[in-house]
């Protein structure tokens, strides 16, 4: 690989040094000298001139040899080396990706223009020029493209490879700093995390078993307050169920709401259907009178559930309403009957006792029972 040690190596050659010790003016001279006659001069000169013609090609092909051996020894040493591997796999790569994205958008910028360019002489080629001028600016673009892209693709890709790899002892040793610079940071953060987690935990058990025992009494006090209303709830709600009055109001407010509501509803059921079959006569001319039916049906129904629910309501409170002022009153009520029965039976006992004096017994019979069959008041 030397070129000082390939000169002395050929050098050093006998058929070299041989030659060097004899030039063409020292063979010629010698050549004249031994030779007796011109012709065996030239003869002998020609024998020398084509020997050392001979040898000047093996020393040519000895050379070329030479030189193909250590172009070769270079070539593989060159091929063998990591960092070349390294820098033309990378460049290939960048080439590849790099041509392909290029190529691509050359082929899509290319159309477009070739296209735009096409319509220029569209009128002159009946259009044909359009589809032409996309497929020729395609082509180019992807040429383009492509060899600008591969040419940039292969120079940065291999140069970032060729970097990467030379430099890579300097990145491990950066990435192996990094990683334990984070790590010990990790860690760190992790023991005070883990500190303040243990003193939270702690914290929190402290709050949660006073304030445990605080919602437990507190549900205790709440739980007894819940019973003793519940209770007085089911007692109250016994009370007013057996109660006499509260019966009496329901059964009447039943009652005043399913009579009154049933009238109700037959009285809106009624009413709304006349309503609706008189609204029905407006578009019955446009409708050719089925206007007049379908206004009745929907007026009934409207009509019914309004009459029912207004029917229902009212019955419901004064129904109600009369039961309890009924029950509630019963003892006056039941006084004041029994004051007019009391007034009547003397009424009648008087005007029987006037009759039997002044008629026979038979007819003041007949008219105390004709009195007595005929209503009075208490006045």
């Amino acid at each position: 690989r030397d070129p000082a040690r390939q000169r002395d190596h050929y050098r050093a050659q006998p058929l070299f040094v041989l030659l060097r010790a004899m030039t063409p003016i020292q063979t010629l001279e010698k050549n004249l000298t031994e030779a007796s006659s011109p012709a065996s001069g030239v003869a002998a000169y020609a024998a020398a001139t084509k020997k050392r013609v001979v040898e000047q090609l093996n020393i040519c092909r000895h050379r070329f040899v030479a030189t193909a051996q250590v172009s070769k020894e270079k070539v593989v040493a060159v091929a063998a080396d990591r960092t070349v591997q390294v820098t033309a796999a990378s460049a290939a790569g960048g080439a590849v990706v790099v041509g392909t994205g290029t190529a691509v958008a050359g082929l899509v910028v290319g159309s477009a223009v070739g296209t735009v360019l096409g319509f220029v002489p569209a009128l002159f080629t009946f259009g044909l020029s359009i589809p032409l001028g996309a497929l020729i600016g395609g082509g180019c673009g992807a040429a383009v493209g492509g060899a600008v892209g591969g040419t940039t693709g292969m120079a940065g890709a291999g140069a970032a490879g060729y970097g990467a790899y030379t430099k890579r002892d300097e990145i491990k040793t950066f990435l192996n700093l990094a990683t334990a610079k984070i790590l010990g940071v990790f860690a760190a953060t992790k023991s005070g995390v883990a500190a303040r987690t243990t003193a939270a935990k702690d914290k929190t058990m402290s709050v949660y078993s006073a304030g445990a025992s605080h919602v437990a009494a507190k549900v205790g006090l709440a739980k007894d307050s819940a019973t003793k209303a519940a209770v007085a709830t089911k007692a109250k709600t016994l009370e007013l169920a057996s109660d006499r009055s509260v019966q009496v109001s329901a059964a009447s407010a039943v009652g005043g709401a399913a009579v009154v509501g049933t009238g109700g509803a037959a009285t809106g059921f009624v009413a709304g259907g006349a309503i609706g079959a008189a609204v029905g006569f407006v578009p019955a001319i446009f409708t050719f009178g089925l206007s007049i039916p379908v206004f009745a049906a929907v007026g009934s129904g409207c009509g019914a559930a309004a009459g029912s629910v207004i029917g229902g309501v009212t019955g419901l409170v004064g129904g109600g309403a009369t039961g309890y002022g009924v029950y509630t009153k019963r003892e006056a009520i039941g006084s004041s009957v029994h004051d007019a029965r009391s007034a009547v039976d003397s009424a009648a006992k008087y005007v029987k006792e006037q009759v039997h004096w002044v008629c026979p017994s038979g007819l003041s019979v007949e008219v105390f029972k004709s009195v007595k069959s005929t209503p009075m008041t208490r006045k």
